[in-house]
């Protein structure tokens, strides 16, 4: 795309969504010499209600190259302890302690975290220069391209120019929206219907801390066709019960109203969420609002159509038991920005569309190596807490409690997906812990370290089981953080 002057224009890349993703691609940016934008629709970056986030190895490894590390962890709580039982009765069922093994593993552990406390982390750690390039109110109505550039048009008037858009706009994209009607051949305002299906709704609010409950302790109670949780913090806990609403999955985006909370207390009231607490009760003691959600799942076939490409809740929306939506969504930028920098560095002069769309089928590629067991493992995750099928109810109850699965997961199927991560290429790792298992990727290095996934190279030998139930065993793991959408 051309300047007034008739000369092409530098890179540019315009950043759609200012939520968790959006903060982080724009840390990404500030650390390149590459020009970009991040456009918000809300008055405002914080979520309208709190919620918890897990964040994971491979996450805190990227947050270190983005000097981000520090002020992340002032804001994070570790949980250390895992129950699982019975939602009808209170019964325990297993107890386990997984974290150790996975920071033994990893270097790091899992945390979990307050989601506007992380939201405030990750801009006040931004310099000033890249605040400045972080615009509310920016909703996207129009997204034009043509063989040079980009041209986003917002509902205030306004329109952005660049070469490149990134959709970092959740599972509601409005980019994925006029993406796919650009490729289809029809305006970018086209509504297109969802990728993604809903089998769970998702009620969820904040408690205090909860002194009659051991801290950094999750509790997960699994039933038919629904389940519950606490998990309990330092300073405070967060509670959320998931229910099945539709089997098959329905496509079309349910909204909820007041009632259908108060429906959903009425129907769940006597449920477990932890021994001695009621879904009636722990409502009762309650900060602030109380959210109603869709709990969406489903995969993209196309990221990318010509300039256009979309990251994290846009192209795979997880459900959230197992906690691993933001961390893919990082290795999704991570990977993405790489190739930009690759890309556009030292040239005179701007790449072509053709260049953009082999990086883009490339970046794609390379992230559905990992994707599949993604995808796999939250799907399985939920079923195995709000029971579907007779087969998810025979996991929960006869295979979790009695075979040593949770190790299996952290070991196999986890262990794999966090080591063969990707970090940023030119970023140096300041803080990167000791550990048992290699990383595969590495800044500024030629070589990988060696990965065995075998029992002797893992902090506790493991029998080998078939996959499939390493899949499932992911199900012991409470690596959960209900990781909620920005907004309802």
């Amino acid at each position: 795309m051309e300047d007034s002057s008739g000369e092409a224009r530098p890179f540019r890349a315009i950043i759609v969504g200012g939520g968790l993703l959006g903060l982080t691609a724009a840390h990404m940016f500030a650390k390149t010499d590459m020009d970009y934008v991040v456009l918000e629709q809300h008055d405002d970056l914080m979520p309208e209600i709190g919620s918890l986030l897990s964040l994971f190895p491979q996450s805190f490894r990227v947050l270190d190259q983005l000097d981000a590390l520090d002020a992340v962890s002032a804001v994070l709580t570790r949980f250390d302890r895992n129950v699982f039982m019975s939602a009808d009765d209170g019964e325990v069922w297993k107890e386990e302690q997984l974290m150790q093994l996975m920071e033994a593993n990893h270097g790091y552990g899992i945390r979990i975290v307050h989601r506007p406390h992380f939201v405030k982390a990750l801009h006040s750690s931004l310099p000033d220069a890249a605040k400045a390039r972080i615009h509310v109110r920016k909703r996207v109505v129009r997204i034009d391209v043509s063989d040079d550039g980009v041209s986003v048009h917002c509902s205030d008037g306004t329109v952005e120019h660049g070469s490149i858009v990134i959709g970092a706009d959740g599972v509601h994209s409005r980019t994925r929206q006029a993406m796919q009607s650009l490729a289809a051949g029809v305006p970018s305002d086209t509504d297109q219907p969802s990728p993604f299906a809903t089998t769970y709704r998702l009620l969820f609010g904040n408690l205090p801390a909860l002194d009659d409950l051991p801290r950094s302790t999750n509790y997960e109670c699994a039933a038919d066709g629904v389940s519950t949780q606490i998990l309990t913090g330092e300073t405070q806990a967060w509670f959320a019960v998931y229910e099945k609403i539709a089997t098959p999955p329905v496509k079309e985006r349910l909204r909820w109203t007041e009632d259908d909370k108060m429906e959903v207390l009425r129907k769940w009231g006597h449920l477990y969420m932890a021994p001695g607490h009621t879904v009636k009760d722990t409502y009762e003691r309650r900060v602030g609002d109380v959210g109603l959600i869709n709990l969406e799942e489903g995969l993209l076939d196309n990221w990318s159509w010509r300039r256009i490409v979309l990251v994290g809740d846009a192209v795979r929306k997880l459900e959230p038991h197992a906690g691993l939506g933001y961390n893919t969504g990082v290795g999704d930028l991570v990977e993405l920005v790489n190739g930009l920098r690759r890309l556009t560095r030292g040239r005179t002069e701007p790449p072509i569309t053709d260049d953009f769309e082999t990086l883009f089928k490339n970046y794609q590629a390379k992230r559905m190596e990992d994707t599949p067991t993604v995808v796999d493992t939250s799907e399985r995750r939920a079923r195995v807490c709000a029971w579907l099928t007779p087969k998810d109810w025979f996991t929960a109850r006869v295979l979790l409690p009695y075979l040593p699965l949770g190790k299996y997961g952290v070991n196999y199927v986890l262990g794999p997906l966090i080591s063969r991560a990707p970090v940023l290429e030119w970023l140096d790792e300041k803080n990167l812990p000791a550990r048992a298992v290699p990383y595969v990727h590495h800044p500024r290095l030629d070589v990988k370290e060696k990965v065995e996934y075998t029992g002797a190279s893992m902090a506790s030998k493991m029998p080998t089981l078939p996959l499939l139930t390493g899949a499932v065993a992911l199900a012991a793991l409470a690596t959960v953080g209900f990781r909620f959408l920005r907004r309802i």
